[in-house]
């Protein structure tokens, strides 16, 4: 596929029938579907079940999302999440139920990768933002096989992740709960090593956590924060911001990224969520300076969901005018500086 038209969902590579399509990384470190013509057998399969370039489902949606901006009664897990906590609260209720969520973590070495979460320490590793192009590896078949066998499922994604994995599924399970988030686009993992080596250098000492959306200085001012084995903590620091620069910057966003098929009210998810920008002027009042969520409930699923884990959660019913930031609009603009910053 031409890269502006593929956002690596993997959809192909776990829909083919014969396994003749793998995911490899270009010269930006972003995975596109390759395929071995020797497996292919031309099924047309993979071209079919694309979500970015065939319309995705959103038969079961809502006309018009439910809007609520949220807070978490918990303060403890609202300090420790990008917004105001909501994801913590959806994810315990389906390990309350004994079921599965996925989402995304940091592994040993710091790389960005969706995993598997099946107890409640388990699913603290999937609080908080990451930055980075997440990689799916092969757990679109570990959900069908959970959902399979009856169990609950979460899944928490970009949507057009979420969307991948609907597209791959082909068919709704009553105990699968989708959730996208509002996303601004998906930087290079090639670029967060590359930053990571260098912070470690500058250190001189191993990275032990790392946060991008730290609020000790309130939410309106979260920052990076890093802390090292044998090092200070970095904070408020010219080189560990440099990647909030890239990031804003819009260099090194997947391609796809600034043509973007979901952003837009017609949500993949059953659930969006994402930070409540702008809640100090349309509800000034909910706004502590300690995260608020905007919580977009698209399907009966997630409105469901939602009523389950009322009483967890401070929330106020809200407007799509009031929560229709850009990336709810429009995708996000590529850099006019995009071809230099990779030469």
């Amino acid at each position: 596929p031409k890269k502006d038209q593929c956002s690596g969902c993997t959809a192909c590579m776990h829909s083919c029938p014969t396994e003749a399509i793998t995911m490899e990384c270009d010269v930006e470190g972003f995975k596109y579907p390759i395929i071995d013509d020797q497996r292919c057998i031309d099924c047309g399969i993979c071209r079919r079940i694309c979500p970015f370039n065939n319309a995705y489902d959103v038969s079961s949606n809502f006309k018009v999302p439910l809007v609520y901006a949220v807070k978490n009664k918990d303060e403890q897990c609202r300090l420790t999440s990008s917004s105001g906590g909501i994801f913590p609260a959806l994810a315990q209720s389906v390990i309350d139920k004994n079921g599965v969520v996925y989402g995304v973590a940091f592994d040993e070495n710091f790389n960005v990768k969706h995993m598997k979460g099946e107890t409640e320490e388990e699913i603290l590793k999937f609080k908080g933002s990451k930055y980075v192009q997440s990689d799916l590896g092969n757990i679109f078949g570990d959900i069908q096989g959970e959902l399979s066998s009856g169990r609950y499922v979460l899944f928490s994604g970009t949507p057009c992740q979420v969307a991948g994995l609907k597209a791959f599924l082909r068919k709704d399970y009553e105990k699968l709960v989708l959730t996208d988030i509002v996303c601004h686009g998906t930087p290079s993992p090639l670029v967060w090593n590359c930053y990571l080596t260098l912070l470690e250098e500058r250190a001189r000492s191993p990275l032990t956590h790392f946060f991008f959306r730290q609020k000790d200085l309130g939410w309106h001012q979260s920052r990076l924060y890093a802390e090292f084995q044998d090092a200070e903590p970095l904070f408020m620091d010219p080189f560990l911001d440099s990647y909030n620069g890239i990031f804003y910057s819009h260099t090194a966003l997947r391609p796809a990224c600034h043509n973007c098929s979901f952003a837009n009210l017609e949500r993949p998810g059953d659930l969006t969520i994402g930070d409540f920008w702008g809640i100090e002027q349309c509800k000034p009042h909910f706004d502590d300076d300690k995260g608020v969520s905007l919580v977009l409930l698209n399907t009966e699923q997630g409105q469901r969901i939602f009523e389950e884990i009322g009483d967890q959660l401070l929330y106020e019913v809200s407007s799509v005018d009031d929560a229709m930031q850009r990336n709810l609009q429009r995708p996000t603009p590529p850099s006019p500086k995009r071809e230099q910053f990779w030469l």
